[in-house]
């Protein structure tokens, strides 16, 4: 009887701290739920998985950017499940950052030795918080897309507690237990690739039953699942853009590259010590964080011949961040630097943290260390909570990056893009012109001058907005369809305040817009529209065939296809 309660005691013991880390989760994290779809990437994720793509699209390799067929379903079974509601999808967010930290917590009581088990689950739970309260963080866990590196995390630190329980004592369901996360993490995000190296580090560093042979068979293993993905990629030579740009030589000097990695470094630490400003788009570095980067790999380089497994957990950290690193020499992100890539570092971070603390710190002072830390808890609580009650408001969120980088074109760009939607048309046009003004990526050109375009048509000047149209295509049919589109608005609109003789004109112009349009994006609604031109200026052959066009290719459920009907009744033809 007395062995059940003590081992009932031990069992509630247990859980103090996995509910605590819960609870502090979702307190901090609550008001996401409430944030709603996100201008940047939420839209086109929850738009393209709403209309319930094949899963043959989302599993095997195309021509999109990344190869993530993970992370893509877990998108579809949103959609399938409860139909890209926000709320849902910022839940899994927010349960995701909870698993993620509760495996940390994993980690962090594996790491204390047993003389250490009367600190119970206290210092454990110390820089599990850290992890978990951490504002960096903020950037994964209330913006949807960041759901690609919550997943990556659960993924990676599942295979790091199934290695390192491997290294201490080999089983062969240890080993294809990691596996088996690997693999999943492979087709999760690219950032996995690296984690082969990371294995090996903690090979090297880790202590255990495993010997060396064992160590090096299970490497060679575990190389196999990167491999084979490369080899699926290239044998089907699609999905691999996103690799491309990145071995395009760049016309830097190799001094240069390496003072602008050493400076990503330095700032990356920074953040983690000294997070504010918090910045969702970071577009300059100081070159100064070259310095500190420097000092951080000595210091690492250093702490490998006295602690080797806090040198190890931290050169995991950096190991994690090449990806990342990558980007600030060839960018092919919204910024070249992230506070989202230092969620999964982080996690290694802290646990490193916690080794370095327990071997370095002095009895006496370590009442004192757990106050300082505590306090520093407290303002990541504060700012992290404030900073997702900022994510859910879009203009103030948007503001708020704008102060921080005012020479950022793109920001501008989706600060119009909420102020039309909100008909605040005066304020749209001159966000979208400083994005226009302040614009360096030609990718963006076009999407730039659309923009305005809508806002001169919203605001109802319609000969600006043609001037514009004339300004960047001098034959119409180089304009995209989506610029055509805008045109066939904008005549629309004006031809209620022509002259006849001008009716006749633009509506001439109309039906050419629309043909190309068709031409461009196939659709019977195209043709339905041009019936409805011909009939306004008197040319009723036209608009019979037009409306018969329509009446033809349009599913049985369009809109327009009875009106089509009724058209072509009135001018005596029947359907």
């Amino acid at each position: 009887m007395i062995s059940w309660q003590s081992d009932h005691r031990q069992w509630l013991y247990g859980l103090v701290g996995p509910v605590i880390l819960l609870a502090v989760v979702l307190a901090i994290y609550f008001p996401a739920l409430s944030g709603g779809i996100h201008p940047v990437d939420d839209v086109g994720i929850v738009d393209f998985y709403a209309r319930a793509p094949a899963l043959s699209q989302i599993l095997l390799p195309s021509s999109s950017y990344y190869y993530r067929p993970l992370i893509e379903l877990s998108f579809y079974l949103d959609n399938l499940f409860w139909g890209m509601e926000p709320s849902m999808l910022h839940l899994e967010n927010i349960l995701l950052h909870a698993s993620n930290c509760l495996l940390v917590y994993v980690l962090a009581t594996r790491l204390i030795d047993s003389d250490q088990h009367t600190s119970g689950p206290w210092l454990a739970l110390l820089p599990t918080l850290w992890f978990a309260l951490h504002p960096v963080h903020v950037e994964a866990v209330a913006w949807i897309a960041g759901r690609t590196d919550l997943l990556l995390a659960f993924l990676l630190l599942s295979a790091s507690c199934c290695w390192l329980r491997w290294l201490e004592a080999p089983t062969w369901q240890r080993l294809a237990t990691t596996m088996l996360f690997l693999t999943a993490s492979l087709l999760t995000k690219e950032t996995a690739f690296v984690f082969a190296l990371v294995m090996a580090l903690l090979a090297v560093a880790w202590p255990g039953s495993a010997t060396t042979r064992q160590r090096f068979g299970a490497l060679v293993v575990m190389a196999v699942p990167p491999l084979m993905l490369l080899l699926v990629v290239i044998l089907f030579k699609q999905g691999a853009s996103g690799f491309s740009r990145l071995l395009v030589a760049s016309d830097l000097s190799t001094l240069r590259i390496a003072w602008e990695l050493l400076g990503a470094v330095g700032f990356y630490l920074k953040k983690l010590i000294v997070p504010v400003p918090l910045n969702f788009a970071i577009v300059q570095l100081h070159p100064a964080y070259g310095l500190s980067g420097l000092l951080a790999l000595l210091l690492l380089g250093w702490l490998w011949f006295g602690q080797r497994r806090t040198a190890a957990l931290f050169g995991a950290a950096l190991l994690l961040l090449l990806p990342p690193l990558l980007l600030v020499i060839k960018p092919i992100a919204w910024t070249p630097v992230a506070e989202r890539y230092l969620y999964l570092p982080s996690a290694f971070v802290a646990l490193g943290g916690l080794l370095f603390c327990r071997a370095t710190a002095v009895r006496t002072y370590r009442t004192a260390m757990a106050s300082l830390l505590l306090l520093v808890l407290a303002s990541h609580a504060l700012l992290a909570h404030q900073r997702t009650v900022l994510w859910g408001d879009k203009p103030a969120f948007f503001e708020d990056a704008i102060r921080k980088s005012p020479e950022f074109g793109s920001l501008y760009n989706t600060q119009g893009g909420i102020l039309l939607r909100q008909h605040r048309y005066d304020e749209a046009l001159a966000a979208f012109l400083q994005a226009d003004r302040l614009n360096r990526r030609e990718s963006m050109r076009l999407l730039i001058k659309a923009n305005i375009m809508l806002t001169k048509l919203s605001q109802e000047d319609y000969a600006g907005a043609r001037q514009l149209f004339s300004q960047q295509f001098v034959r119409k049919q180089d304009a995209s369809a989506d610029f055509l589109e805008l045109l066939y608005k904008t005549d629309s609109k004006r031809m209620g305040s022509l002259t006849d003789p001008q009716r006749q004109n633009v509506a001439l112009d109309l039906l050419e817009t629309l043909d190309l349009l068709h031409q461009k994006r196939p659709d019977p609604f195209w043709r339905y529209r041009s019936g409805q031109v011909a009939l306004a200026i008197g040319d009723r052959c036209r608009a019979v065939e037009f409306f018969q066009s329509a009446y033809a290719a349009a599913a049985a459920d369009a809109h327009y296809k009875g009106a089509a009907k009724i058209y072509l009744e009135k001018l005596g033809q029947v359907p």
